[in-house]
């Protein structure tokens, strides 16, 4: 009975790993950020959503929201403004306990070693990255017309060289008479197969040189540690 119930237990829990191994292979992490700024009033809202799962940061005047999301829902609301007054008295402990600082040589070092495993995970990061749309309406105009207009010369030459590439789009309209700058700015991308990346990222710390480095770089140990 105890052997059939240890069984069930593990089949389970084996269904559950599988299940969350394929959903972060199949399922993709998308990115999307939404920006406008006018004489009035300027708001951007980034969101960062996998499956059902999300979060959200709203800023918009004074207003600095960061929203956890469950199908589309907030289920959780934090005012980054009152997180941010909370950190001083937390860093003013951490700076006690601090050990001192690396010197530049030792985070150059550091840097070295880490970077064939960053440049493995970069890799799988830029494999994985779909671009679906990245597009700007922009209105400007400089306190110099004759800068205005070589602005506006270099966006339509950007523009047009950017042409092929569907999902890229950016329009400029130039204003000659007064100083001003409106528009809106859209992204939006997927990060497909995130279980790719995760893998290089367990692959570089089961090493135990890089979780050596990670620990010096970040002030709690020291290489031999």
């Amino acid at each position: 009975m105890a052997a059939t119930l240890l069984f069930s237990i593990l089949l389970i829990v084996a269904v559950i790993l599988f299940a969350l191994l394929l959903a972060l292979y199949l399922v993709p992490v998308t990115v999307s950020t939404v920006a406008d700024c006018s004489r009035e009033r300027a708001r951007a809202t980034a969101t960062v959503a996998w499956g059902i799962v999300g979060a959200r940061i709203r800023i918009a005047d004074e207003a600095q929201v960061l929203e956890i999301l469950l199908a589309g829902r907030r289920v959780v609301t934090r005012d980054l403004g009152e997180m941010a007054a909370a950190e001083p008295e937390k860093e003013e402990k951490e700076e006690e306990e601090r050990k001192p600082g690396l010197s530049a040589g030792e985070y150059l070092d550091a840097a070295g070693d880490l970077w064939p495993h960053l440049q493995r995970i970069l890799a799988a990061f830029v494999r994985s990255l779909c671009l679906e749309t990245l597009r700007g309406d922009f209105t400007l105009g400089l306190e110099s017309p004759a800068d205005t207009g070589v602005v506006y010369g270099y966006c339509t030459a950007v523009r047009y060289a950017l042409r092929p590439a569907e999902a890229i789009d950016f329009v400029m309209t130039p204003v000659f008479d007064r100083r001003v700058f409106e528009g809106t700015f859209t992204l939006k991308m997927q990060i497909r197969r995130p279980l790719l990346i995760l893998i290089q990222v367990v692959r570089a710390l089961l090493q135990k040189q890089v979780r050596q480095r990670l620990r010096q770089v970040s002030g709690r140990g020291a290489p031999g540690a």
